[in-house]
């Protein structure tokens, strides 16, 4: 039974990334989600990748249905806009702009895990319309408590902005692929390149792959730079020890999650990450580093590491191999400090958020 039910969800309009059948992540992935559990989702795309084209039609035509939408239904009062940074931001801004216009209330959903430099490096004109477009919404939904305090650090009043978790699906437990061959199983999942950090894992390993070898298992999934990736492995003599998966979704993906013992995304900016929160489902303990809502989630359950420092990367990894005992106690942590993001508790707090402003608006 879908959590917001037609008497919410008639009164709401969503707008974000197109997201069916064509996720690799970030703000496509939490719609699709929540998609689920709105009994009627109504959702306008302004985005599509693809060509300038591509990109120009799918937001016109959405920006021209949602005018006509806001204008023949009065049913709707809120719109709901999921936003990242740069070119995502500046769409949305015209958004909020029309939104204002037909008198309704705005909630700017921001993922983006360069928003503060996003907002630093931008011209003095450019960051005061950032600010004025933030400061002219309703309300402000941001992904972790740093986030809150950053926001409200560039002066948006605290009582706008509410921070709420990204979801993640309850864990699907497939047994059967958990191997038993004394190898420990770490997992990255993510772009890749340079921002996420998976080069520095390969560093780490190839200045100590004479004690790596035979004692760990290193499956990478992600998409771009593949060819860098598949020559860094080769040329540095990691084949034996990692495995490159291609983009991974679907079952391959649950296999994975089943099978890994630790999962590592060493980024250099995050938010806060789908996939560390699917792997703590998961009873992944997790190595990452102290960026965006990282830290929030990741204590007990893990080790933070200093962003490009392939020393101390793997040195939380030989941490593992060299204790396996302490992967069950931390996966145990991390199911803990997941539960405040599976669905149930989730969709439960974003109905509080839209009753709250439906009941203001009254």
């Amino acid at each position: 039974m879908a959590i917001i039910g037609k008497d919410i969800s008639d009164r709401i309009l969503m707008t974000g990334d197109y997201y069916l059948n064509n996720h690799p992540g970030g703000i496509s992935a939490v719609v699709d989600y929540w998609s689920r559990n709105f009994e009627t989702l109504n959702y306008y795309p302004i985005y599509k990748n693809g060509g300038k084209l591509v990109k120009g039609w799918w937001f016109l035509t959405s920006y021209a249905r949602l005018a006509l939408k806001m204008l023949t239904d009065r049913r709707v009062e809120i719109i709901h806009q999921h936003t990242a940074a740069d070119g995502s931001f500046w769409r949305n801004a015209q958004l909020v702009r029309l939104c204002k216009f037909f008198g309704k209330k705005v909630i700017l959903h921001i993922h983006a895990s360069r928003f503060k430099d996003f907002h630093d490096e931008a011209a003095p004109a450019d960051r005061k319309r950032i600010i004025d477009t933030l400061k002219s919404t309703d309300r402000l939904i941001v992904l972790s408590e740093s986030w809150k305090e950053w926001f409200m650090g560039i002066g948006i009043e605290e009582e706008k902005l509410t921070v709420l978790h990204n979801i993640t699906p309850e864990p699907t437990i497939i047994p059967e692929v958990r191997h038993n061959d004394g190898k420990v199983r770490f997992l990255f999942l993510g772009e890749i390149g340079p921002r996420k950090g998976v080069f520095d894992i390969l560093r780490g390993l190839a200045a100590h792959r004479s004690e790596a070898e035979g004692r760990l298992v290193l499956h990478v999934g992600g998409n771009r730079m593949e060819k860098e990736l598949l020559d860094t492995i080769s040329s540095s003599g990691l084949e034996d020890m990692v495995v490159f998966e291609g983009w991974v979704s679907g079952r391959k993906k649950l296999e994975l999650l089943n099978t890994a013992d630790v999962y590592i995304l060493p980024s250099f900016n995050e938010g806060l990450p789908i996939s560390i929160l699917e792997a703590m489902s998961y009873g992944c303990p997790i190595i990452s580093t102290p960026v965006g809502g990282i830290p929030e989630v990741v204590d007990s359950n893990g080790i933070l590491v200093t962003p490009g420092d392939s020393e101390q990367i793997w040195n939380a990894m030989k941490r593992y191999i060299d204790d396996p005992a302490i992967i069950e106690s931390e996966g145990n942590a991390s199911r803990r400090n997941v539960e405040t993001y599976l669905p149930q508790h989730v969709m439960n707090h974003l109905k509080e958020i839209y009753l709250k402003m439906l009941e203001v608006r009254r």
